[in-house]
């Protein structure tokens, strides 16, 4: 392949993820296209956004607040034009929308970090933050009961093919009321161990929320005198055993590094 179809190869694939993400950083495009975000790989996307600028197919905004307060990059999304280039190669933008302005308009830190995990995340079999909230992946809600309340629970993210990853993205800190809610999701959601749903992975995106994993091992931990249920302690000790994940998530590589709870 020559430098042109190559160019030609970058350009098509910023397209088709900024058509499903609905807006990215120069380090994620960098980390989507070419597999990791180094000062070169980052000069490479960055050509190849200035070709899109020209052709206004892409718009930029500069975003310096929160989870890019690190990297004060440019956010970029499809124009009009850039949209159609999307539908013409078979990936329109989320939920068909015309253009991508409003998304950059409204962005904000969860999303970008959303963004941040769907691109670093191991495998291309992965549903990103947009596609969930419009539905167009296999599982985009999960209802539950606490208290007697039916609630309902949406990924961030959702991965994986006939068993199911729900991603769970912590960019700020969780209360301990919302931490009770979790909680009560997971023993709905792995109640039965058939279920299409195969793990709950937690991906730390700021420095306040790391102990998250912590957390839910103190809730879901119980001696035989703690008042629960043998089946419930034994439910949650499967829990924590087989159905929960913890990871960080490297602002500056957008790489995933594991954590043990």
């Amino acid at each position: 392949m020559n430098k042109r179809e190559l160019g030609a190869e970058y350009r098509l694939h910023v397209i088709q993820l900024l058509s499903v993400m609905g807006y990215a950083s120069t380090r994620q495009l960098a980390k989507g296209v070419l597999g990791r975000c180094d000062l070169s790989t980052r000069k490479m996307i960055g050509r190849t956004l200035r070709w899109l600028l020209a052709q206004r197919w892409i718009v930029a905004k500069r975003d310096g607040n929160g989870i890019n307060q690190v990297n004060y990059e440019l956010l970029y999304a499809l124009t009009a034009a850039g949209a159609q280039v999307a539908r013409q190669h078979g990936v329109p933008l989320v939920a068909d929308k015309v253009h991508a302005r409003d998304y950059l308009r409204h962005a904000h830190d969860h999303r970008t970090a959303c963004n941040g995990v769907y691109v670093a995340w191991p495998s291309d079999d992965i549903y990103s933050e947009l596609q969930v909230r419009t539905g167009d992946c296999p599982l985009p809600s999960f209802t539950y009961c606490l208290d007697g309340q039916e609630l309902q629970k949406i990924p961030d993210l959702i991965a994986g093919g006939e068993r199911l990853t729900w991603i769970e993205v912590e960019n700020s800190w969780r209360c301990d009321k919302d931490l009770s809610k979790v909680v009560a999701c997971l023993r709905a959601m792995f109640r039965d161990e058939c279920a299409p749903i195969d793990c709950m992975h937690f991906v730390v995106t700021v420095e306040g929320a790391k102990t998250i994993g912590k957390r839910l091992q103190k809730k879901l931990t119980h001696g035989p005198e703690s008042g629960w249920s043998a089946p419930v302690r034994a439910l949650d000790a499967r829990i924590l055993e087989k159905h929960i994940k913890v990871s960080v998530l490297d602002s500056e590589t957008l790489t995933l590094q594991e954590l043990s709870l």
